[in-house]
């Protein structure tokens, strides 16, 4: 019996690992709905001006957690980049990169930095500190296990899909054309639940 929990403890100790680091596991089936109310936020952007779930109400909300250190994170972005700006004439869809778990004192610097090398016009906007004084309460909040993780939020503020981690053997069209797809289900979705 013993000898079982041990083995259990190792398993989970050994995934938590993983998704601290952004290596987490591969994607989930994009037909997987969730039914989930979205957390309240609200933080600033790098302007400084305060950014609140309110401010998306009647929006397809995208929540995209990253870190400047996530080495998977940057894998990720290229893809992600080339969806924002498919959808960037759209005015239903809307897009937010959360800052958050940072190490350096010095993140909103190596934020700026990121967006300009990397050419993205990415709307960031910073985690707060937590009960435990690390930059996590949203991310904590969301229940998020590991970075990068984004969530499909629908026009009524309910997240519909969650996606964590990145997959290096799905390419790079096809992890976009299944990111679009978790979108224009939840367009759809939110269409038919008007109130």
């Amino acid at each position: 019996m013993k000898k079982h929990f041990f083995y259990l403890l190792f398993f989970c100790i050994a995934a938590s690992l993983q998704g601290y680091s952004g290596i987490g596991p591969t994607q989930p089936p994009i037909d997987t709905l969730l039914d989930i109310p979205a957390p309240r936020f609200s933080m600033l952007d790098t302007n400084g001006k305060t950014v609140s779930l309110s401010d998306f109400k009647n929006k397809v909300l995208v929540v995209y957690f990253w870190s400047t250190w996530c080495y998977y994170c940057h894998k990720d972005f290229p893809m992600i980049n080339k969806v924002v700006k498919q959808y960037a004439n759209d005015t239903t869809v809307a897009f937010l990169f959360v800052d958050t778990r940072e190490k350096s004192d010095q993140y909103k610097e190596l934020v700026q930095k990121d967006m300009v090398k990397n050419n993205y016009n990415f709307h960031v906007v910073f985690d707060e500190k937590g009960k435990d004084s690390l930059q996590n309460k949203y991310y904590t909040q969301f229940g998020t296990i590991g970075i990068p993780t984004r969530f499909v939020i629908d026009r009524n503020m309910v997240i519909r899909h969650k996606f964590v981690g990145y997959d290096p053997d799905v390419n790079e069209e096809q992890a976009a054309a299944a990111f679009s797809r978790s979108i224009e289900d939840t367009k759809k979705l939110a269409s038919h639940n008007k109130p």
